[in-house]
């Protein structure tokens, strides 16, 4: 049985993309190679690193005025391309069609989001997101009543009435829908799924995935939800910057990776400053975990984030007594300005959900000021099939991915804040190697 999709699940730090660029550089001028990366700068990595081959990279000016029409035109050439997560995202029919025709083989660096919200009102900035949300629920359920959608009781799917005449605002909607890529879970989110075409057989030759921990992430379960079969390797370096694919093993080149880093990362235990993420005891006895979650962050008090705000200060500027620029923090990006501050430089924020980039490599003291948890409709989605997402593994490899843009991924030692206590347990018994 051919391995058709690959996941190359090794370490942050681990050699995964300089394996993907050796492996590119052995394969024949005949084999074309599509190849998806979060940054623009790393698709400019790899038509550098890979002169060969001859990448191109999408251009809003060769495509008049459109980046995707010019991908469009790439394919048909039968180019090789370098290209980003965002434009990939909006693939269509008619360059899934092209690329079936070419044999390409898809390496794709990081997951993509592949299950997300779809938000009718994502480009009118005046609004806030919780706005947005609201409105596109009211007008969703407007178009129910009229029968203008119907949403499958079943399988949640969205549907379009053919019959119905098009209203220009609901174009992107009715698109989707007639692609069945939407899903209206519980009558209260709208739900965008990557077409699970492009990872189906016929459309790639082959597929390799770069990441570290794909079982808890969101692409894993997306290809549970659709019977795709996936299969794990990891990277090891040889020496002389030469990289070797290997099996997975039984997990003990992980764990001993762990137990080499642990000692670099010193997260911070002041009893002072973690109090405000600590767990408590609600109305009816039981214990919760939820300080610092987007939840709390909406309905926290002027002096609770006060209290946040000034335990960060106090961390960057008294106890580490961090450089600017050598500091690196998070929040949910609809809180960031809130922590704005002399020694909270916005320019030192970077977004929880960042992955494969290497411009923070210098950076060694961080603040992770926010606790991970799922929409709970996703979870929804998924379990309409029986399948369990693992919270609390999900937010740990969301969170290693964002710790390790900082220095620790050059080998070097880091200091940490994480004031929610879920978090900060994770990642500790993460490193001794306890889940």
């Amino acid at each position: 049985m051919k391995e058709r999709i690959k996941v190359i699940d090794s370490h942050c730090g681990s050699g995964k993309s300089s394996y993907a660029i050796q492996y590119i550089n052995t394969l024949d001028n005949d084999v074309k190679i599509i190849y998806i990366t979060p940054f623009l700068v790393e698709t400019e990595r790899i038509k550098r690193e890979c002169p060969i081959k001859d990448f191109y990279l999408p251009s809003a000016q060769q495509g008049k005025g459109s980046k995707l029409v010019n991908f469009v035109s790439l394919i048909a050439k039968g180019r090789n391309i370098a290209s980003t997560h965002s434009l990939f995202s909006n693939i269509t029919d008619e360059l899934m069609a092209l690329i079936r025709e070419q044999n390409y083989i898809l390496i794709l660096d990081e997951v993509m989001n592949v299950v997300t919200k779809f938000d009718l009102y994502k480009d009118e900035n005046y609004k806030t997101s919780e706005a947005k949300e609201i409105l596109t629920k009211i007008d969703i359920q407007t178009l129910i009543e009229k029968k203008i959608i119907i949403v499958d009781e079943e399988s949640s799917k969205v549907s379009w009435d053919k019959n119905t005449h098009l209203l220009n605002k609901y174009l992107q909607l009715k698109e989707l829908a007639d692609r069945e890529l939407l899903y209206y879970i519980d009558g209260d989110l709208l739900i965008w799924t990557f077409p699970i075409e492009v990872f189906q057989e016929g459309i790639f030759d082959e597929i390799y995935i770069l990441t570290y921990q794909f079982d808890y992430q969101m692409q894993a379960y997306y290809y549970k939800y659709f019977g795709l079969e996936y299969f794990k390797y990891r990277v090891q370096d040889v020496g002389g910057r030469v990289y070797e694919l290997l099996p997975m093993d039984d997990g003990s080149s992980d764990l001993k990776w762990r137990s080499e880093i642990k000692d670099l990362i010193d997260v911070c235990d002041s009893e002072k400053l973690n109090k405000v993420g600590m767990s408590y005891i609600d109305g009816v006895g039981r214990r919760q975990y939820t300080s610092l979650s987007k939840n709390w962050y909406r309905k926290a008090s002027n002096d609770s984030l006060n209290i946040l705000k000034n335990n960060m200060d106090n961390y960057f500027s008294n106890i580490t007594k961090a450089k600017t620029n050598s500091k690196l923090w998070t929040t949910f990006k609809s809180e960031k300005t809130k922590f704005k501050s002399k020694y909270i430089p916005i320019k030192a924020w970077l977004e929880c959900n960042c992955r494969a980039s290497n411009d923070y490599g210098e950076r060694n003291v961080l603040i992770y000021a926010i606790n991970r948890y799922l929409n709970p409709f996703y979870s929804k989605f998924f379990c309409s099939k029986n399948i369990q997402i693992d919270e609390d593994m999900y937010a740990l490899s969301e969170m290693i991915q964002w710790i390790f843009r900082s220095a620790i991924r050059n080998g070097k030692p880091i200091k940490i804040y994480i004031p929610s206590q879920r978090m900060r347990e994770l990642l500790v018994a993460w490193l001794k190697g306890e889940i």
